[in-house]
């Protein structure tokens, strides 16, 4: 039996290839949109993906299950209540099928979303007990899939199915059983996921707090603490992935587009995304462009800050990048990428065309500008976490996380300098740049963050709420 694992670290995706080698063929847990590197991985092995295997609609990507499905000839299988409007197989509980010599069980285990099902898996060569199950949103490495993804008033509920699934279904297995789950670390999908990719039974039943409660109440309360905030693109992934996301095939071929012409997309609505570094968008951008570095945390970003849906034009570090910008942007359904100003900002700015700079502010300089205080104080923006925030903060700062921002403007002042902080200075240039995109002037990026506001001895505020903390500066000023 092969077991093979796929990460992508920026969306915390984990999915699996588990294969009968003798019989040559696989079944694919989970599997992302760009599905190549499924296929080449199968091609490497001489395997023939006879099943495509899906544990839950995700709410965090594009599944890539009907267009691997529909590329190699797969079944397609998914637990009944997902209903998916495409050609699929439904499972409910106990249903089996054999990828060689290999059984897969479907397991009802509702609690992440209403229609989740884990696999047990065993290798029937060898013996009839399960050897691995896949988790998908149910049992994660450290951590339990949160429940309230699907809105506040379904989050109780289905925290205590969550908690039923665990002990009822998931937990009894023997110790020795493998935990292949589909969230790993960097997943908004719940809190305090470990980076490692999987696990064993015994090892979560000695180790994994969420499974230290004793009754469905405690276990609601501790699941469903301090969960992070996700992103707004996450409200159109289930629908999309039940009515079947478009094939993309081939990545397509780069598409440069001259200044002119990426002007022309401007004029029809296009965004300009900067996916050069921050200290590189400060010193010269496109108006009205948004930054995002390209990075691990770049799809989660594209999708919190830029509405489902319009057209966008990149300005790439380099042209080679284009195909790692595009799969990032597909994998979460940003698909209407026209292509990226050939020739970069120098190519802009030759074409004689306006320029912005957004500027770049060390935190010494920002704790003497705070210190002067009077008209000319910075009005600072943190724009971390919830969690991030209420370990640590200016003082005096206001609270309102970068995905939020575009709902929040109207509380900001126009009058002052607004100063947007965050832990390394990622953040706060997405922040600063969605804040000069809707039409404030005087912003400035804060370079390296709290830690190193904290590393200067500079004096740091704990707790406080966010309303508190807006109503303190609005009313100080």
């Amino acid at each position: 039996m092969l077991v093979r694992q796929f990460v992508l670290s920026g969306l915390g995706h984990l999915s699996t290839l588990i294969a009968d080698q003798r019989w040559g063929v696989a079944a694919i847990v989970d599997p992302r949109r760009d599905v190549d590197v499924y296929l080449a991985a199968a091609a490497e092995e001489g395997l023939r993906i006879s099943h495509v295997v899906e544990t839950h609609l995700h709410n965090d990507y594009v599944s890539g299950g009907r267009e691997l499905a529909a590329r190699t000839g797969a079944e397609h299988l998914i637990g009944r209540g997902a209903e998916l409007r495409f050609e699929h197989r439904p499972v409910g509980h106990a249903d089996q099928v054999l990828v060689g010599d290999l059984r897969v069980t479907a397991l009802e285990t509702p609690g992440h979303t209403p229609e989740h099902v884990a696999y047990a898996v065993a290798d029937t060569a060898r013996a009839d007990e399960p050897w691995l199950l896949l988790t998908g949103g149910s049992l994660l490495v450290g951590s339990v899939g949160r429940t309230d993804l699907l809105g506040a008033e379904n989050a109780l509920p289905l925290a205590r199915a969550q908690f039923a699934s665990l002990r009822d279904v998931i937990v009894p297995h023997e110790d020795f059983v493998g935990v292949y789950p589909t969230h790993g670390a960097g997943s908004l999908c719940s809190a305090n996921i470990s980076p490692t990719p999987s696990s064993t039974i015994g090892f979560e039943r000695r180790h994994n707090p969420y499974l230290e409660p004793a009754d469905a109440e405690s276990f609601a309360r501790l699941l469903l603490a301090d969960q992070p905030a996700f992103p707004s693109y996450f409200a159109h992934m289930r629908g999309l992935n039940q009515a079947g996301p478009a094939p993309i095939g081939a990545i397509p071929a780069a598409a440069p587009l001259s200044p002119s012409e990426t002007s022309a997309e401007i004029d029809g609505g296009a965004i300009v995304v900067d996916l050069r570094s921050a200290h590189a968008h400060g010193a010269g951008h496109l108006p009205g462009s948004v930054s995002i570095p390209l990075g691990p945390s770049f799809a989660t970003w594209l999708g919190w800050t830029i509405e489902f849906g319009r057209p966008l034009v990149y300005v790439l570090p380099e042209p080679a990048l284009w195909d790692e910008a595009v799969r990032w942007s597909y994998r979460i359904g940003y698909d209407d990428v026209r292509g990226y100003l050939d020739g970069g900002i120098e190519a802009w700015r030759q074409a004689g065309l306006p320029i912005e700079e957004t500027r770049q502010m060390a935190v010494e300089e920002l704790a003497a500008a705070l210190d002067a205080g009077g008209a000319g104080a910075p009005f600072v923006i943190d724009v971390r976490q919830a969690s991030e925030y209420a370990a640590g903060h200016v003082p005096a700062s206001v609270h309102i996380g970068a995905g939020d921002l575009r709902s929040r403007l109207a509380e900001l002042p126009r009058d002052r300098p607004i100063a947007v902080i965050c832990a390394s200075g990622y953040r706060s240039s997405i922040g600063a740049s969605l804040l000069r995109r809707a039409g404030f002037t005087d912003v400035a990026n804060v370079t390296r963050g709290l830690p190193h506001w904290s590393a200067c001895g500079l004096p740091v505020d704990r707790g406080a709420s966010v309303e508190d903390s807006i109503s303190m500066v609005t009313h100080a000023h």
